[in-house]
C-alpha cells in the first residue's frame, strides 16, 4: 500500500471509528453523562478497577485479532476489521481515563522529562509484574 493509499485508509477508519464511539456511547452509557460510566459500574460489581474492567473488554478483541492472525479464520460475524475499530475506540477511552488520574507518566507533554514517552529508552523502568507471566495448562480454561 502507497502512503497516500494508507493514509487515506487512516483517515477512514478513524473516521469510522468516531462514529461508532458516537453511536455506542449512548447504549453503554446507559444514557449517563459519565464517558465511563458502563466501565466503573461493571468494575464494582466485579471487584476490579474501570481500566481493568475496559482491558477485558480489548482483550477479547485483541484475542479475536490474534487468532485471525495465526489461522486466518474468523468464527463471528463481527470482522477483524470492526474489532481494530473498536480496540482504536477502547484506547482513546483508555488514554482519557488515564488522563483522569493523576500521576507522573501523564501529566506532562509527550517528550518532556516526566512524561513516560519515552519508556523504550536504556533507563526505562522494568514493569516487575509483568515479568513472570506465563501461560500453564493450569491457567488454560
Amino acid at each position: 500500500m502507497k502512503y497516500d493509499e494508507y493514509n487515506k485508509f487512516r483517515e477512514d477508519f478513524f473516521e469510522t471509528a468516531s462514529h461508532i464511539s458516537d453511536s455506542k456511547s449512548i447504549e453503554y452509557t446507559i444514557s449517563n453523562e459519565d464517558k465511563f460510566y458502563n466501565f466503573k459500574h461493571v468494575a464494582e460489581r466485579l471487584g476490579i478497577t474501570a481500566q481493568q474492567a475496559l482491558m477485558v473488554y480489548v482483550l477479547k478483541h485483541v484475542d479475536a485479532i490474534c487468532n485471525d492472525a495465526k489461522t486466518g479464520k474468523t468464527h463471528s460475524d463481527e470482522t477483524t476489521y470492526q474489532r481494530c475499530l473498536d480496540v482504536a475506540n477502547y484506547m482513546v477511552l483508555y488514554a482519557a481515563m488515564d488522563k483522569e488520574r493523576p500521576h507522573a507518566n501523564n501529566t506532562e507533554p509527550p517528550g518532556s522529562t516526566d512524561s513516560g514517552a519515552d519508556r523504550n529508552c536504556e533507563n526505562a523502568p522494568k514493569s516487575e509484574q509483568w515479568s513472570d507471566l506465563t501461560r500453564t495448562a493450569k491457567t488454560r480454561t
